[in-house]
């Protein structure tokens, strides 16, 4: 138990009675000694209650009540938690195989790590896994930029410390966007590191919010940047930034191959580099490069 960092996953549902089993199965079946399960239901009516209630022995709290969509159920959840790591794991997604255990090994190895995202990878309706990716390295200063797509939320966890440096809080205001805001207000404190793990899994099915929405999601996101005022030296460094943009189609107007170079000089001038963690075979632990 010394090394199982004490971990709170929340799961905001309503009237999600296809998958919340899954969900649930997932996180349960984690086999997780220092687990603190949280879910928060909307009222549901379609079934969905009686899926929590079969696992409310294993579930540390759960509410059903009416509320004002997810962000404000995730910002229930997220108040009643005490776990030293934190993350959340939406009603029609999963955690894969022995994540948490790999989710706590990389803090309790890093501690000057905050916040860490995994590898991107997509489920269809039955569960199967369809796609792997390796995740895109994100900053403060590509959000500012408008690029920002997009942070994994199944395989995103943080430090307690870092969500209270960040404010303790879900923006309830936000209707589609309350995962982008809080990312955005993380990286005012602590830079994102990219992890070769599985760790959650985002279902793709017909109907989803951020399908639906997705206009209204990015106008959120618009504003969320619009409204930011940035430092002078945030500024300067956009204008580098977009300057070697620039040069960069310039050049492959012109079919001139400098792309390496300019891409490490890209990623410098972003502050992503050497944000990568890997497990050190030799050391058996994780390691930052």
């Amino acid at each position: 138990m010394s090394n199982l960092l004490k971990t709170s996953i929340i799961t905001p549902v309503y009237n999600q009675v296809n998958y919340i089993e899954a969900t649930i199965q997932s996180v349960l079946g984690q086999h997780y000694a220092n687990l603190e399960y949280i879910i928060v239901d909307g009222g549901s009516t379609d079934g969905t209650l009686e899926i929590i209630k079969k696992y409310e022995s294993q579930i540390a709290h759960w509410i059903s009540e009416p509320d004002n969509g997810m962000y404000d159920a995730l910002h229930k959840g997220f108040a009643l938690s005490t776990g030293e790591i934190m993350g959340w794991i939406n009603s029609d997604d999963i955690l894969l195989p022995n994540a948490l255990n790999e989710v706590s090994k990389v803090f309790h190895d890093l501690h000057t790590v905050s916040w860490i995202q995994g590898l991107h990878t997509l489920i269809n309706l039955k569960g199967d896994i369809i796609e792997v990716s390796k995740p895109r390295k994100f900053s403060q200063l590509q959000f500012l930029n408008n690029d920002y797509m997009w942070i994994q939320q199944e395989s995103t966890f943080w430090r307690r410390s870092l969500w209270e440096k960040a404010g303790a809080k879900i923006n309830t205001s936000l209707k589609l966007a309350g995962d982008f805001e809080l990312w955005f207000r993380f990286f005012q404190h602590e830079r994102l590191y990219n992890c070769n793990v599985s760790i959650g899994a985002w279902r793709k099915r017909e109907g989803q919010l951020s399908e639906v929405f997705k206009d209204q999601y990015l106008e959120e996101v618009k504003h969320i940047i619009n409204t930011y005022i940035k430092t002078p030296e945030q500024q300067k460094q956009l204008k580098k930034i977009n300057t070697l943009k620039s040069y960069m189609l310039m050049l492959k107007k012109f079919k001139i191959v400098k792309a390496n170079y300019l891409m490490s000089k890209m990623a410098k001038y972003y502050n992503v580099v050497d944000n990568e963690i890997f497990f050190s075979q030799v050391d058996q632990k994780f390691k930052t490069q």
